[in-house]
């Protein structure tokens, strides 16, 4: 009896052994990607998110008609589409997709997201993007108030059929952006204003899920098992933690607690000594803007004084100073990656209206000028407070633009820094008074960075509305002329610095580093999803 009660006992304590072991791999999945971005997501709200952090994680937890990678248009929740003869009405068959929740994803869920996207009481910072939609635009800014004359129809559980104004060429990877990926609305109607701020106040039909999200911290993504394609991705966790501070985040790289980061500048020639450095172009623009509706700062509203803040800065000192020659001086508005007819657009109309040295004479010029028309005889009367974010890429450097601007005009410069949510806060109110901040392509086109200023309110906030530049890009996404197309963007480019609307300072270039067993990780300039990891691989990694 004692040699067999010894015996079960031996097997249990074997067993128990095992299945503790089972437990223990698998609460640390094999395929587990750690990174850091540098600010919490102000929303991940597909109709809402306009910043590349709700972008990140949005593309992992959501997926569209079509998913837009690395460059490419793949169907996604659309198996097939087929569009007509004059290339304006796209016909959309759905494949059979669920929510995490298990219900059904269908076109109506698509219509409802288009048509909540332009919906003028949901104020979507976005909305323009879809007023290449018949009727969009009209009905976004009022002048219409029924939705069912928009072009957004589900035909059926399965067809989603939408009706564009004139064609676009761009339309199909425009469709894999954030803007047009699916909300469901009996949560949008059940949470209002907090849906999407939790991870249980929304669901998911993307390629991952979010199992916890502690504000500030981490979000923790985990596979979707309902998702369509969840063969094709190997990563079983991704791990994303918030850490504002560059440096930081670099350390814990170097500590293993991270698989992949942006090197800070101080650490740029360490990185490209070890032969560790990764480059690449983001496309992102780093600019100033204007209040222009500051009625106790006149001179914000006057393009001469813009101008001469444009002028005054020098953009090689800056960028040496701040990122050590990393990225490149931006003397006008598009840059240089995006698509032309048939090579960059930059490279077919080439033009330079800032230059990448400071023009102190010219700058100055301006300045008089300004001063005449506001009535101000000492440059030393006029303040500017420059509102920054905390995060690396615009906090870096800041003082040296305060010096030039204040040694170059003798005007008073002050800087103001804020949280990357708050100052985003701050821009859509319109409180501030100058600004540095960014902007980065949505798809491979100019007309993403010129739409953005056609709209005077909400994302904008600049109180600065111009017919002449409206009627331009007006020309440019109704015409089927794709030559004369381009045209009128240059045309609409030029004139946007002309007026002093925008201050280019850079095109951001990116240093990075990964472990050698990160694989699969895409860094691309386009669709704001910028790291997209929906299909990387971490294999080894625990070796």
């Amino acid at each position: 009896m004692f040699k067999k009660t010894t015996a079960l006992l031996l097997i249990f304590i074997m067993v128990a052994g095992f299945l503790a072991g089972c437990s223990s791999n698998s609460s640390k999945p094999a395929q587990e990607l750690v990174f850091s971005i540098a600010s919490e997501p102000p929303t991940l709200d597909p109709q809402l998110a306009t910043d590349q952090y709700s972008i990140i994680v949005g593309n992992a937890v959501f997926e569209g008609l079509v998913r837009y990678y690395d460059g490419k248009v793949y169907p996604g929740m659309a198996e097939k589409w087929e569009v007509s003869e004059d290339k304006k009405v796209y016909t959309f068959h759905l494949r059979d997709a669920k929510w995490n929740d298990g219900t059904k994803v269908t076109a109506y869920d698509f219509e409802y997201s288009i048509k909540r996207l332009l919906d003028p009481k949901v104020a979507s910072g976005y909305s323009f993007q879809g007023y290449y939609i018949l009727n969009g635009e009209d009905y976004n800014l009022g002048k219409i108030n029924d939705p069912n004359q928009v072009g957004v129809k589900a035909l059926d559980e399965k067809t989603l059929q939408i009706t564009l104004r004139a064609p676009v060429k761009y339309f199909e990877s425009l469709l894999g952006f954030i803007s047009f990926m699916p909300s469901k609305k009996e949560l949008v109607e059940k949470y209002g204003e907090k849906y999407a701020a939790d991870a249980d106040k929304m669901v998911y039909n993307g390629p991952f899920i979010i199992k916890e999200w502690k504000h500030e911290q981490e979000i923790v993504l985990e596979k979707n098992p309902n998702y369509w394609a969840k063969d094709k991705i190997k990563l079983d966790r991704v791990r994303i933690l918030i850490v504002a501070d560059q440096n930081t985040a670099y350390q814990m790289f170097e500590n293993n607690e991270l698989d992949f980061a942006d090197v800070p500048t101080v650490l740029v020639d360490k990185a490209k000594s070890e032969g560790k450095a990764l480059t690449y172009m983001d496309s992102y623009e780093y600019f100033i803007r204007f209040n222009m509706k500051k009625e106790d700062k006149p001179w914000l509203g006057n393009e001469n004084f813009r101008k001469a803040i444009g002028f005054a800065i020098d953009r090689e000192d800056y960028i040496n100073m701040a990122f050590k020659g990393i990225s490149k001086p931006a003397t006008r508005h598009i840059p240089p990656t995006l698509s032309g007819l048939e090579k960059k657009f930059v490279e077919e109309y080439p033009y330079d209206f800032y230059p990448t040295k400071a023009d102190v004479q010219k700058a100055k010029e301006y300045l008089n000028k300004a001063m005449q028309e506001l009535n101000i005889n000492d440059p030393s009367k006029i303040n500017i407070e420059i509102a920054v974010d905390d995060s690396s890429g615009t906090k870096v450097g800041i003082e040296a633009i305060q010096d030039m601007l204040i040694r170059n005009l003798g005007i008073n410069v002050s800087i103001k820094t804020y949280t990357f949510k708050e100052r985003l806060q701050r821009m859509r109110k319109g409180d501030y008074e100058v600004m540095i901040t960014r902007w980065g392509p949505d798809y491979d086109d100019p007309m993403t960075y010129l739409d953005y200023w056609t709209i005077s309110e909400g994302m904008t906030n600049s109180g600065w509305t111009d017919e002449k530049y409206n009627e331009l890009c007006q020309i440019a996404k109704t015409t089927s002329d794709f030559k004369k197309r381009n045209e009128v963007m240059f045309e609409a480019e030029k004139y946007l610095l002309e007026k002093g609307v925008v201050i280019p300072l850079y095109f951001r270039e990116k240093i990075w580093v990964k472990k050698d067993y990160v694989q699969g990780l895409v860094r691309t300039f386009t669709s704001g999803s910028d790291p997209d990891f929906i299909y990387a691989t971490v294999e080894g990694k625990n070796k």
